[in-house]
């Protein structure tokens, strides 16, 4: 009994306690909207004790604030609005809704962060960049079309091997390690015409948020980052249209108010017509080759009463490149994702997704008597569900997901009658996911800290053909001893972990900043491509008995430090990332249509580290940021016969080791409507491996090459110019219009894409450069919006 009486008085005491802390504290609470749209702006920063306290609004711009009494002053900004300041006693509970004017002239071209000027300081997470969309429109862009992907490529940390290359690396990554979403939907090609545009259309696009570090739990099946993609919001009280006219293609979106405020469509389309530039050229290949893309996106958005509402987003994408008369390429995206959002209360928000992804790709060939069609097929689909929980200091996150795999890794058939190819089929790769994932984000005086925690279980399934293989010899043809045949449904293999995310931010004054991080995340879907580019004859790979999933280890610490009342940003942040079971290929890979794929790769372990370094400008008629990252990415494959061995066991670059990586973008305000525009780049090259003697055997010449990846294209280096005509600023006009005139690659540098080698008479194949865009290119487009 007197542990009972123990438990009783304990209880007592803190019952106490906890009406004593509650004693004169009140609660203040609102929503803050647009004014333009009267839309709820999700991320709307309040700060208060000058700026030392503050938090961002929930998914439906609300917030809320416990206080003792007193007097306060609340400071609530977002991106491209006019900051408004209340002053506010607290003798009670108080409500308070906000609406923010847009801020035209104040909006920074350049900036990346799209909260209130203090957030890179305040924010708990580093190695997340947030892009609005008009911080990269005055970015001189290659054909005059406005490009996200090619936006993030000028971040600290990122880069890409090239014009014509397709995806981005990150942090010492390869461009199958970075998750691409687009309304929660998976999205496996990026970009258009094999890399040269986006499959994102800039008109519909309303938040970017680029995760390279401090991913949070509720992402996950990537190692190196999560590039999230939001379009806009279809529900609005009045029509829109927005769109722009080049000379290589054209866009428009509408977005119709069905029932204003309550029921909205968003429509979009793009085309490109860019037949005409091939048809210029000497080459007789290239003049009668073609390419074109087009890409739609639809958005219908429903609200149920004031807290709750249903969004489908659709999006349909393809391109279509013939080379000569012989070859002809079709590939692309088509994705959907429903979603329910409700809030309940004031503090607890619930959403429920169901997702669809299909990544297709098809090569038509006609040579001769060799006519043929190959098919390529990724499919995702998956729910997801997630709990929101706003407790005073503390926002907790609660949810998880379910992903099916469907993957079609060849399938080569004839395309006439009287072809001689024979037909080829590839075992399907099925596969499912189970994911749940739990976050606390805590807010104190002095720290902010994000922890989470993510498990994910992966099963393969069958149908599937398993194959063993002698241990005592390499993984061939020759070396199989047994073969067992799974039935559908049957369980493979399994494989699944934590994945803990932790991230902390120190205050240590009002205009610096210290963070550290560290994030497992754990992948279970390879891109298998020994090319250094995206390309539609790539294929994806799920983990089974002989491939095992990739786990990603990071650890990141950063320094933020802002000047003269936050108009300049500096930040410096350095990071050490691992790699378990990071995918390589033997010499000479053969990868499509090979039925023993495993028998190909090599799964080694890889490191790579960094220093990054920002300074923006974020204000002013000079508007701006530098940016220089020092990276390295080393793999190590060592395996246990002579061609699972690479560069006899030693680490070699990875080829997308790009150890400097400097970028400059500027905007001058020449006038309230003429803007200049610049960005120049640098980076090193990348590596590559060459050969560096020949021997004959018979009347057969063969070529010994370097050990990999230990030489390096030349050095990258390109300036891009454009000049912006705005129409002159008048609010009560409903058609806004600007010219945009550009100026890519504009002292033509003819900048590697890759070597290749000629025979050279006895002497060692001799290097040649091909680059894929050697001269300056000029555009000139025509940008509206009617509202």
């Amino acid at each position: 009994m007197n542990i009972y009486r123990a438990f009783i008085l304990i209880g007592f005491i803190f019952l106490c306690q906890i009406a004593f802390a509650q004693e004169n504290v009140f609660t203040v609470k609102g929503v803050v909207k647009n004014s333009s749209d009267d839309q709820p702006i999700v991320g709307a920063t309040i700060s208060w004790n000058n700026g030392k306290d503050g938090l961002v609004t929930d998914v439906n711009g609300r917030f809320e604030i416990a206080l003792r009494k007193g007097k306060y002053k609340f400071h609530i900004s977002a991106v491209g609005k006019i900051k408004v300041v209340r002053e506010i006693s607290l003798p009670k509970d108080k409500e308070v809704n906000v609406s923010l004017q847009d801020d035209v002239v104040e909006l920074s071209e350049i900036t990346v962060r799209s909260s209130e000027e203090t957030d890179n300081l305040r924010a708990a997470s580093m190695g997340v960049e947030k892009l609005s969309i008009e911080s990269i429109e005055k970015m001189p862009a290659l054909m005059g079309e406005v490009d996200i992907v090619k936006g993030i490529i000028t971040l600290p940390g990122i880069s890409s091997v090239g014009e014509g290359s397709s995806g981005f690396n990150v942090r010492g990554g390869s461009i199958g390690q970075n998750l691409v979403l687009l309304d929660e939907a998976p999205i496996f090609y990026t970009s258009h015409l094999f890399g040269f545009f986006s499959v994102f259309n800039q008109d519909i696009v309303d938040n970017v948020t680029l995760y390279k570090g401090g991913i949070p739990a509720r992402f996950g099946g990537r190692v190196s980052s999560v590039l999230d993609v939001e379009s806009r919001d279809p529900i609005v009280d009045s029509y829109r249209m927005s769109g722009g006219i080049g000379l290589v293609s054209s866009r428009a979106a509408l977005t119709i108010p069905i029932i204003e405020d309550k029921l909205g469509v968003m429509v979009s389309g793009r085309t490109s017509y860019s037949d005409w530039l091939l048809n210029t050229t000497d080459n007789p290949n290239l003049s009668n080759s073609n390419a074109y893309f087009y890409d739609a996106n639809v958005k219908l958005g429903y609200k149920i009463g004031s807290k709750s509402k249903f969004i489908l987003s659709l999006y349909n994408g393809a391109d279509r490149f013939g080379f000569s008369s012989d070859t002809t390429y079709r590939y692309g995206n088509f994705s959907g994702t429903l979603k329910y959002l409700q809030e309940i209360g004031d503090h607890l928000n619930l959403s429920f997704s169901a997702i669809h992804s299909d990544n297709f790709s098809r090569v038509t060939g006609d040579y001769g008597n060799r006519q043929f069609d190959l098919d390529i097929n990724t499919l995702y689909q998956g729910i997801k569900w997630g709990v929101g929980l706003d407790i005073n200091r503390h926002y907790l996150s609660l949810g998880g997901e379910y992903n099916i795999y469907d993957l079609d890794p060849g399938t080569l058939k004839p395309s006439d009658n009287d072809s001689v190819i024979e037909p080829i089929s590839i075992e399907q790769d099925k596969g499912e996911k189970y994911d749940l994932y739990l976050e606390d984000k805590m807010t104190f005086d002095k720290f902010k800290v994000n922890v989470g925690v993510r498990y994910s279980y992966f099963r393969k399934k069958g149908p599937h053909t398993s194959y063993s293989y002698d241990s005592n010899s390499p993984m061939d043809q020759g070396a199989i001893v047994d073969t067992v045949n799974y039935g559908r449904n049957d369980i493979i293999e399994d494989y699944g972990g934590f994945e803990p995310r932790v991230s902390v931010n120190y205050m240590i004054d009002d205009k610096r900043s210290v963070k550290v991080g560290y994030q497992r995340t754990r992948q279970y879907l390879h891109l298998i491509a020994n090319n250094a580019a995206i390309a539609p004859t790539d294929i994806y790979k799920l983990s089974n008995e002989h491939i095992k999933p990739q786990i990603g280890d990071q650890v990141s610490l950063g320094y933020f430090r802002n000047f003269k009342d936050n108009l300049i940003e500096t930040s410096l942040e350095v990071y050490y990332k691992q790699v378990q079971n990071t995918i390589d290929y033997k010499d000479g890979a053969s990868l499509l249509l090979n039925p023993i794929l495993e028998t190909e790769l090599i799964q080694g372990d890889s490191e790579s580290y960094g220093a990054e370094f920002s300074i923006s400008k974020t204000a002013g008629r000079l508007t701006g940021r530098i940016s220089y990252t020092y990276s390295r990415s080393f793999v190590i494959s060592n395996g246990d016969f002579e061609d699972e061995i690479i560069n006899e066991g030693n680490a070699y670059p990875a080829y997308y080791d790009k150890p400097h990586d400097l970028t400059s973008i500027l905007s001058f305000d020449i006038k309230e409507n003429i803007s200049l525009n610049m960005n120049f780049t640098y980076s090193t090259g990348r590596p590559v491996s060459i050969p560096i003697s020949k021997y004959d055997f018979g009347s057969i010449s063969i070529a010994e090459f370097s050990q990999r990846n230990q030489y390096r294209i030349p050095d990258y280096h390109r300036l891009d110019l454009s000049i912006t005509f705005d129409s002159k600023k008048d609010n009560e006009k409903r058609w806004k219009g600007s010219w945009t005139l550009g100026l890519y690659n504009v002292y033509g540098r003819k900048n590697p894409f890759s070597v290749f080698f000629r025979d050279q008479n006895g002497a060692p194949p001799q290097a040649y450069r091909l680059a894929v865009l050697g001269i300056p290119f000029p555009s000139l487009t025509y940008n509206f919006k009617f509202q």
